[in-house]
Order: C-alpha cells, then structure tokens, then sequence
C-alpha cells in the first residue's frame, strides 16, 4: 500500500505542478487526458489519494 500511494502522490502531484507551472500534462494523467477530458483538479486529487494511502499505510504499520 505504501509503494502505491508513493506513485499515485508522485503522479498526481507531479502533473498538477506541471499543469500549474508549464500549462502542460505530465505522467499517466497526460495520457489519460489525450482520451478521456479529465477536470483540471484531477491531478491535486490523485496526489492527496496517494498521500492518504501513504499515512494509512505508516498507521497499519505503526499498530503491527
């Protein structure tokens, strides 16, 4: 669960920074935005499922 909310985190936070900077998409989000037309937010929301993937994980892992 960890590994899958460090990639979700790097490609929704990495695609929102590039859209928010460059104007332009990055990572799997741009692929899916040549087929699919994605809301602008798409990527922010993707980056904070990650990261609530991420602190869930280190909970699971702290009670263990």
């Amino acid at each position: 669960m960890m590994i899958a909310g460090v990639v979700l985190m790097i490609q929704g936070f990495g695609n929102a920074l590039t859209r928010w900077l460059w104007g332009s998409d990055w990572g799997l989000l741009a692929v899916a935005e040549r087929t699919i037309d994605l809301p602008t937010w798409t990527g922010a929301a993707v980056g904070l499922l990650g990261l609530a993937l991420v602190a869930a994980a280190r909970l699971i892992g702290r009670r263990a």
